[in-house]
């Protein structure tokens, strides 16, 4: 049996560590939608831990003026619902659409591999956060741009839809975390 082309994608790691099984690689394509999904809780559990290491590394080595504030500040002015439905439903749908479906898809189309788009995701990602946050904000969302570019570029063999679906699930269940469950639990980064 060969090997199929959306393994080959992956690479050993990405198959190990994005689905548990390698035989779950057929599931992926035969339920794209679902697959996606997994994708994307799974990495975005793995950006908020990432986005947390390096919060704690920016506010001990930077000074707070140089940091700078979040870009979702405004966020506080909505009230729970605004939040919910801005922070985890709207934002992340529209950043998904315009710092992770088009850019790498232009880039793809331009002839550039899986890492060259995952890096280009990662930068769009981080300028937007740093125009609107500063500096430690932008350096912690190319971390999370990255994390939620490889959610794409990992779904991207079964399609554009099911890409799009990972990368926006990665970004809305990381700030799930973000405004629900790390303000709780280190009450200085949330």
């Amino acid at each position: 049996m060969a090997t199929p082309k959306f393994v080959k994608s992956l690479g050993d790691f990405g198959r190990n560590f994005i689905f548990s099984k390698p035989g779950e690689i057929s599931k992926a394509e035969a339920q794209p939608y679902r697959s996606a999904f997994l994708v994307g809780m799974r990495l975005g559990i793995v950006s908020t831990v990432l986005e947390v290491l390096a919060i704690s590394l920016i506010l001990v080595l930077l000074p707070k003026e140089t940091a700078g504030q979040s870009a979702a500040a405004f966020l506080s002015n909505v009230g729970p619902l605004g939040i919910f439905f801005l922070g985890v439903l709207l934002i992340p749908f529209w950043e998904a659409f315009i710092a992770q479906l088009l850019p790498l898809e232009l880039v793809k189309m331009m002839g550039f591999g899986d890492k060259a788009c995952i890096a280009v995701g990662a930068l769009v990602f981080a300028a937007g956060h740093y125009l609107n946050g500063g500096v430690g904000h932008g350096l912690c969302a190319a971390i999370g741009g990255g994390v939620f570019a490889s959610a794409y570029m990992a779904m991207r063999p079964c399609g554009y839809f099911p890409a799009f679906w990972a990368s926006y699930v990665a970004h809305a269940f990381n700030n799930v975390l973000f405004l629900y469950l790390v303000p709780l639990t280190f009450r200085g980064l949330g």
